[in-house]
């Protein structure tokens, strides 16, 4: 038997009453008994140090112009001052797995992180602002330009296409990094960082970073994580639970940002599995399950076993379907209603942990204001071209810069961080 199965009814008994829960199907307010909706902002760091410390007095409000300024380096009472100003109660904090396990299956989580993580979950109970913790990831890992998935990991899951030319991506505009161009694809391989110092990655990362997830890597590293190596990412989630189970500001675990598969069955499993790792440390914390890209399309149980709808629907009374909306369906409500419909036949709240506003009114205050009618809870994701301090010179085609270039603290910083932080709807 293993040790946390013997623990785990004391740490459950130990653990301070959470603040909001889910309790028949409706986020609750666990001391009134109240339903609650719950609307935010997204405070993900792309990279090393993972995670802003605790401290300082400015309030994050970095931009393409300035740089990544220093002050979203931090995330201190200011910060909280100014989201509970524009009507927010809780923020989506992205906690990455590579930051967070960096030494390999089944090691303990990094110390410096969990210090941060902590100390912010602290400061946020203090002032009564709930938090979503986003096990985040974009073009799954960085092996693949991207960021989530730790290079070990993919060294496990495709340990023949490490610094291989990712296919099938044509060449750039500037003739490089096509399927023949071994040598630039190459440099650094293997390397923890390899999405921020290889030349192709950093390309890539300046313009359309979004076709990374379509390549044979990222699908063959992601069908391998559901399959071989869920029993590995359910071990990471267990101990992201296990490390928060007693923060009353921590009120759930989203298990994927943007989940790259098209498996669904094997995905919703590698879900169950995680949640069951969760269990072993917390009752109660929500747990948020998605779709594929976190999208909300009208496909029922589509390719999910019986066991699989079971286990949703009356396995586990503490799950709630996360999803997205960045133009898919063509209207936001539509997505908001196929939500909804996912979460009465399987008897969870739903909530809208990303939405874009940097289409303005006709963008993402027309998909709050959807959320909000429909009563259900929000997390707005600032954007900008926020990767790399660029030069880029003149004639340059419109958004692809081929010279990144500068110091990147925090690989791309989005969220809280990319020049946005005030956005409120009318």
């Amino acid at each position: 038997m293993r040790l946390s199965a013997l623990l785990t009814p004391l740490l459950i008994g130990l653990a301070r009453a959470r603040t909001v829960v889910i309790q028949d199907g409706q986020w609750t307010n666990s001391s009134s008994g109240m339903k609650v909706i719950l609307e935010g902002a997204n405070i993900v760091m792309k990279g090393e140090p993972w995670l802003p410390a605790v401290g300082g007095d400015a309030v994050c409000d970095s931009t393409e112009e300035t740089g990544n300024s220093t002050s979203c380096q931090t995330f201190n009472e200011h910060d909280i001052e100014h989201l509970k100003g524009m009507g927010y109660n809780m923020i989506r904090l992205g906690v990455t797995w590579a930051g967070a396990q960096p030494d390999g299956p089944y090691t303990d989580l990094s110390q410096p992180l969990l210090d941060r993580l902590k100390a912010i979950l602290d400061l946020c109970e203090k002032n009564d602002l709930q938090v979503l913790i986003d096990l985040h990831q974009d073009a799954v890992g960085t092996a693949v330009c991207g960021e989530g998935v730790p290079m070990w990991f993919s060294k496990m899951a495709t340990p023949n296409q490490i610094g291989k030319p990712l296919w099938p991506l044509p060449k750039l505009d500037d003739g490089t990094c096509g399927r023949n161009d071994t040598e630039t694809w190459a440099q650094y391989a293997g390397d923890v960082d390899y999405n921020l110092k290889n030349l192709c990655c950093r390309k890539l990362n300046s313009g359309n970073w979004g076709r990374l997830v379509d390549t044979s890597q990222a699908q063959e590293t992601m069908l391998y994580l559901f399959t071989h190596g869920r029993d590995v990412f359910a071990d990471f989630a267990g101990k992201v639970a296990q490390a928060v189970h007693d923060k009353p500001a921590a009120f759930g675990i989203e298990l994927m940002n943007e989940p790259p598969s098209i498996f669904r069955n094997l995905m919703y499993k590698t879900w169950q599995a995680a949640a069951e790792s969760i269990r072993e440390f917390s009752s109660d914390i929500a747990i948020g399950v998605a779709d594929t890209a976190n999208g909300a399309l009208p496909i029922g149980n589509l390719d999910l076993r019986k066991e699989t709808v079971d286990w949703l629907m009356t396995g586990d009374k503490h799950l709630f379907y996360a999803f997205h909306w960045y133009g898919t369906p063509d209207e936001p409500d539509a997505a908001i209603n196929n939500a909804i419909s996912f979460g009465e036949k399987w008897g969870m709240p739903v909530h809208l942990t990303e939405f874009g506003g940097y289409g303005g009114d006709d963008y993402g205050c027309k998909t709050q204001r959807a959320a909000r009618a429909a009563g259900v809870g929000s997390s707005y994701w600032h954007y900008s071209d926020y990767c790399w301090p660029k030069h880029c010179p003149d004639g340059s085609p419109d958004g692809y810069c081929p010279f990144p270039e500068g110091d990147r603290w925090g690989a791309c910083i989005t969220g809280w961080g990319s020049g946005n932080n005030s956005f409120v709807c009318p």
